[in-house]
């Protein structure tokens, strides 16, 4: 039987064919192997899986291990020397000169993540790690310390690249977590390494990465690799499983390779999507010929919608705002009256940035409609309307620190309970609207069903127009 011969890959879109080897250095090669061992010089070429990892790996450096596992969003973990990868087992190999090494061996006395005499620890690689709920669906991989001849043959090496691996499930398919959970988390785990990267993913969605393929082929100029169907070991000089991840759709620019930021983020962002804005207007008090700063109104098409959106937008244009008030998602109307529908998503990215890139400011319901404001110009202004139900501190870190961190500005504005269309389903002496606290308490399905599933809003526009005053002074 003959035994398939690694290939070594360049990682690149497609993998290049078998290495070459010239009869001469086989020939030494196998004549040394058979003085020093006594192996058969027929066995050794029968065997050419061993012989190829013989000699790409007879010399197995120290590896370097570093992990973080007090992080409170996310475990990750990266891994240097020879490293092999076998997704059908989810399994990393760390390989080792030597057997019965040991994480207090590779990573020194004090690591506090991992027992000193361990030789294996496992790892869920996706940012939510403190919901048991989702992680529970998230699959686990176990990192081996072995010997070259305790772990699996290379399949294909990838000398030239370093990787990472990482979960495409849980909440996969919600905007806000698309970006939160995997976009930004993947931008500051890779961006340092200028496209140079091959993604191992789990969970791999293929619309996903259609959805989003130019933010991930911005990040990478190499095919990802779907771990969950590839029965390959692939063995790789340096790899990094998990993200990381710092805080709800921002960035920590103290703690980010290279101390990239959500400004960088949205730079990158118009290199991808080409946005011709980087910044919003400024208009002047005395310019009476000045264009009008335009705002969008994002509308939901189910909870959490504007029950008055007429009047909210007559109210902003009093104010002195062009308005348009757009889902965002609807596919737009072009040749004619027909709506272009497109499967993957992509071109629908594509129009949505675009579309929002050419606004000075937005207003929209606590939702997942408020993750584009990462294409607004910085300087724009964002309006988050808070609904009922003790909501302000979620609104915030979700919504109200990124503008912050992009250089744009933030007025938050928190309904009341006559705003709000609870009060046509419950009296007003009810907890709904007494005491939200103990609610919370209960379960955060509770919180999801009543304040955000069952919850529209009216807004008062005499309360409301201070907010669309203090926007357009912002804008000057």
């Amino acid at each position: 039987m003959k035994v398939p011969v690694p290939v070594r890959s360049k990682s690149l879109k497609k993998s290049r064919g078998h290495p070459s080897c010239s009869l001469p250095l086989l020939l030494l090669i196998a004549g040394v192997q058979f003085l020093v061992i006594g192996k058969p010089f027929p066995s050794l070429l029968m065997d050419s899986r061993s012989f190829f990892n013989l000699a790409e790996e007879e010399f197995i450096p120290e590896p370097h291990v570093s992990c973080e596992f007090n992080d409170t969003r996310s475990d990750f973990c990266e891994l240097a020397g020879v490293i092999r990868v076998r997704g059908s087992t989810s399994e990393v190999f760390i390989v080792t000169p030597r057997r019965g090494t040991t994480a207090g061996d590779v990573v020194g006395a004090n690591a506090t993540w991992i027992a000193a005499d361990a030789t294996s620890w496992k790892m869920k690689p996706y940012t939510r790690k403190g919901e048991s709920r989702i992680m529970n669906g998230i699959t686990e991989f176990t990192l081996r310390l072995a010997s070259a001849n305790e772990a699996p043959a290379c399949d294909v090496m990838h000398e030239d690249v370093p990787a990472v691996l990482y979960s495409n499930g849980g909440y996969c398919g919600n905007y806000y977590h698309d970006f939160n959970d995997n976009i930004i988390p993947l931008f500051i785990t890779t961006r340092h390494l200028g496209r140079e990267v091959q993604l191992l993913v789990t969970h791999k969605q293929a619309w996903w990465f259609g959805k989003y393929g130019e933010i991930v082929d911005g990040l990478t100029r190499h095919e990802a690799v779907d771990l969950d169907g590839d029965e390959r070991v692939h063995c790789y000089r340096s790899v990094t499983v998990g993200l990381r991840s710092h805080k709800d759709l921002s960035i920590d620019p103290r703690r980010a390779p290279n101390n990239v930021s959500m400004v960088d983020f949205k730079r990158f962002l118009m290199w991808r999507y080409a946005l011709p804005r980087e910044h919003a207007i400024r208009t002047e008090e005395d310019d009476e010929e000045r264009r009008k700063p335009r705002l969008l109104i994002v509308t939901r098409q189910s909870r959490r919608r504007f029950m008055n959106l007429q009047e909210i937008m007559a109210a902003a244009e009093d104010v002195g705002f062009e308005v348009t008030a757009s889902d965002l998602m609807t596919p737009p109307k072009k040749q004619g009256d027909e709506a272009v529908k497109d499967d993957s998503g992509q071109a629908r990215m594509a129009d949505a940035s675009a579309t929002v890139n050419a606004f000075d400011a937005m207003l929209a319901v606590h939702g997942s409609g408020l993750t584009n404001l990462v294409f607004l110009p910085m300087n724009a202004v964002v309006m988050q309307v808070v609904p009922l139900g003790r909501m302000e501190g979620l609104a915030m870190d979700e919504y109200g620190v990124p503008p912050r961190d992009m250089n744009m500005r933030y007025l938050q504005y928190n309904i009341t309970a006559e705003e709000s269309t609870l009060s046509e389903l419950y009296p007003r002496g009810h907890p709904v609207f007494l005491d939200p606290g103990p609610i919370h308490k209960q379960s955060w399905s509770l919180v999801n069903e009543i304040y955000l599933g069952k919850q529209d809003v009216r807004l008062n526009i005499a309360r409301f127009r201070p907010v669309l005053h203090k926007a357009l002074q912002l804008l000057r």
